[in-house]
């Protein structure tokens, strides 16, 4: 008895060593399949004589090779991330007289469930994906398509990373674009002549950026740093703010040229240096901190 059971277990796992794959019905139609992709299954395909079944890989693949144990016997048809299946008739040149003996004659073979059953393995720019071919006599696959559920996850993983990074974009923007509080209205401006439709309606600065307001009336200038008898470009950008326009630069300084065309303007903070924020402070909001590159 004990042999019996050994034995019984034995052809078990030899069975179960060549198991295979077998797609999921369709609740529509049972003749409509999927499975979900595994490298290192083999699916099953269903198919009958004078019918096409069709493999449907995902949308971004591309059928690079594909083959069966038995070309002869299938007409394989690859397309994007489709496969074609349809069994046909083989055509053998040599068949067996009355005698025994092999002549020259050329035998048509209809395709028959013995004979036709074999492997198809198909390769794409993604993956491998194997098959086994069955000639069926009561069943049939007109479509087998797979499911993803690795590239799924992954799709769903980066989406989220997305959504994060675009939040946290969003709230940077809605920082940066806050209302400053003002530390220091000590501005003066000396404007020549000519140049009054790029004079600022105010300024101040908030100890890391200074903030030039200008009415619809103005048009917005450059603005370039004077130190040392110098002039060099600032970094700026431009948000509103209100009715009003605001020219934002980059940093606190104690003279700064405004400049479009010939109309030309200087400014002098009267407070330059007089209330500093602290060292460890370089940005106004506490959820942001600057980051400063030096070049090699």
């Amino acid at each position: 008895m004990k042999i019996n059971k050994l034995i019984l277990l034995s052809t078990f796992l030899f069975i179960n060593c060549f198991a295979y794959d077998v797609p999921k019905k369709s609740i529509y139609d049972k003749r409509v399949v999927s499975t979900f992709y595994n490298e290192n299954d083999v699916v099953q395909v269903l198919a009958q004589n004078g019918k096409t079944t069709i493999l449907k890989f995902e949308d971004d693949e591309e059928i690079k090779d594909l083959g069966s144990g038995f070309n002869d016997g299938w007409d394989l048809q690859p397309k994007s991330n489709y496969v074609w299946i349809k069994p046909k008739a083989y055509v053998s040149k040599f068949a067996t007289n009355e005698m025994g003996e092999t002549v020259n004659k050329s035998i048509i073979i209809e395709p028959n469930k013995i004979d036709w059953t074999t492997n198809l393995i198909v390769v794409t720019n993604k993956r491998d994906y194997l098959f086994k071919l069955v000639l069926a006599n009561n069943e049939v696959y007109y479509k087998v398509s797979f499911n993803y559920p690795a590239q799924e996850q992954k799709e769903k993983e980066q989406e989220e990373i997305k959504k994060v990074q675009e939040l946290e974009q969003k709230e940077i923007i809605q920082e940066l674009n806050k209302t400053t509080v003002p530390r220091n209205w000590d501005y003066y401006q000396n404007m020549n002549k000519g140049s009054e439709n790029i004079l600022p309606t105010y300024a101040y600065d908030d100890g890391i950026f200074t903030y030039f307001g200008f009415d619809s009336t103005k048009d917005i200038p450059s603005v370039f740093l004077f130190e040392n008898d110098k002039e060099s470009i600032l970094n700026t950008n431009i948000k509103k703010d209100g009715n009003f326009t605001v020219l934002v630069i980059h940093k606190t300084a104690e003279k700064m040229i405004l400049r479009s065309g010939k109309r030309i303007i200087g400014v002098l903070n009267g407070s330059y240096g007089v209330n500093p924020l602290p060292k460890t402070q370089t940005t106004i909001s506490n959820k942001i901190e600057r980051e400063i590159i030096e070049n090699e």
